[in-house]
């Protein structure tokens, strides 16, 4: 978004809400932050998660997922931004809205005739037309959204919220997983819907100045999906070269720090090649974990780093439980996906581990994904179906499904939201994650008693360059 644009949103904002003259522009991002308060109905959400003093753990394999059609209700506010496809010119916009306007004053007419109701709505309030952007705001029936809401140059409607308005960017036919982290569940967009529109909204920042240790099969550091920004760091199975030979571990780097499929687009990622092929065993994994801690010490990424495990052992693994209590000083900092069908895990390593993070893995319409993990132990789902990311060649795409793929996506949420705010410490950190999440958006009576907790990155989805 260029500062021309930038300008002229903050002009439209002051016009809505003078407490935005107000506000200060950080310094710590390549574009102004522009912050308004808060309501009520509205959370500003970015998941988050370091790894105690010195990082963060993520943890967490193949497809599946449809979408339903957005459905309109009636808000608690009643105000609403009406959001145009990105075809409409500006003349289009202004007969549009004539017409909603038009439609409006027909309903309010039959309303006040019927003397149905004294808290009358006020019909097309303010327009924007910024490029390819086309919307306007209004207060609205439910008969009249229903109205404009079928008619052909309508993309989609939101109920008005607060703003937490960043250098915004946008990226179109994103896979579901990345816009449902990035857009906010309403009544007028549920959450079978999100995945289905293909937009992720993110910061500019994307992570930059972050890095990504993932422990799994190794990373093919030449994909495009990288850009440069993918490294060899420690191969901890005896006798193995560095290379992925298997594609999961490209993979799951992908969904963190991906071109086109990652959460935090310009986080550096950082391969830790703890399984050759199939084979690994919880010694290697302890290897593996314990260099990558060391190495971030080493090069003072306390702040910046965050460590991705998707692995899991079904059997009892005392030393790399002990080792990650020992290594975050027992601290709860250690985020970790399970990935196995069943209830709390107690004996799933690195899941077990008391300073783990429990990672659960959903379908796109907001159901538990079948082999996800289930129970007290889940602390944050993420989406975990049918995700596509790089594979092991220079430009191949694969699909896995499964808490490792959910667990990138907090990997990167964790290293997106560090380089957004600066957020320091596990404490802080994870109270930001559990603050910002989406909470009682998810199908209930799928998530076996886990806590129905959505992760998110906080970006208001109406906001597009």
């Amino acid at each position: 978004m260029t500062p021309w644009t930038m300008d002229r949103l903050r002009g439209f904002l002051v016009s809505q809400d003078p407490r935005i003259r107000n506000l200060k522009v950080s310094t710590d991002v390549s574009l102004m932050r522009l912050l308004t308060t808060v309501s009520s109905t509205f959370s500003l959400l970015a998941a988050v998660l370091p790894f105690i003093n010195f990082a963060g753990v993520a943890t967490g394999l193949p497809f599946e997922a449809p979408a339903e059609p957005l459905s309109v209700q009636p808000s608690t506010s009643g105000k609403f931004i009406v959001v145009l496809k990105s075809q409409v010119s500006t003349g289009q916009l202004r007969n549009h809205t004539a017409w909603a306007a038009s439609v409006h004053a027909r309903n309010l007419q039959k309303r006040q005739s019927a003397g149905t109701s004294t808290d009358l709505p006020t019909g097309v309030g303010k327009t924007y037309d910024i490029n390819k952007f086309k919307a306007y705001a209004g207060s609205f029936d439910a008969e009249t959204l229903v109205e404009i809401k079928s008619n052909d140059d309508v993309d989609y409607i939101e109920e008005e919220q607060s703003v937490w308005l960043t250098g915004v960017r946008s990226q179109t036919h994103a896979p579901w997983g990345l816009s449902q982290i990035s857009n906010k569940v309403s009544s007028l967009r549920p959450i079978e819907a999100i995945g289905k529109a293909g937009r992720y909204h993110y910061d500019a920042t994307a992570g930059e100045g972050m890095y990504v240790y993932v422990l799994d099969t190794g990373i093919y550091t030449g994909h495009r999906e990288f850009e440069g920004r993918a490294e060899h760091g420690y191969t901890a199975v005896p006798d193995a070269d560095d290379a992925d030979n298997v594609g999961h571990g490209s993979h799951v780097a992908g969904i963190a720090v991906g071109k086109r499929f990652g959460v935090a687009k310009k986080a550096r990622v950082i391969s830790v090649k703890v399984i050759d092929g199939n084979f690994s065993t919880n010694v290697i994994a302890m290897d593996g974990f314990r260099w990558a801690v060391e190495d971030i010490i080493a090069k003072n990424r306390q702040n910046t780093a965050v460590i991705n495990m998707s692995i899991v052992r079904s059997f009892l693994d005392d030393i790399l439980t002990f080792s990650l209590n020992f290594l975050t000083h027992h601290s709860s900092g250690t985020p970790s996906a399970s990935n196995r069908t069943g209830p709390d895990p107690p004996s799933d390593s690195p899941a077990s581990a008391i300073s783990s993070i429990t990672v659960g893995a959903l379908n796109s319409d907001g159901t538990r994904y079948q082999k996800s993990n289930f129970g007290d132990s889940v602390a944050i789902w993420a989406p975990g179906s049918l995700i596509p990311s790089a594979g092991n060649t220079e430009n191949s795409t694969i699909g896995y499904s499964g808490t490792s793929q959910a667990a990138p996506h907090v990997a990167g949420l964790i290293s997106y939201l560090r380089a957004l705010e600066g957020i320091n410490g596990t404490d802080a950190v994870w109270q930001r994650l559990l603050d910002l999440a989406q909470k009682d958006v998810l199908k209930e009576d799928t998530l076996m008693g886990s806590p129905n907790v959505l992760a998110f990155n906080g970006m208001v989805q109406w906001i597009t360059n």
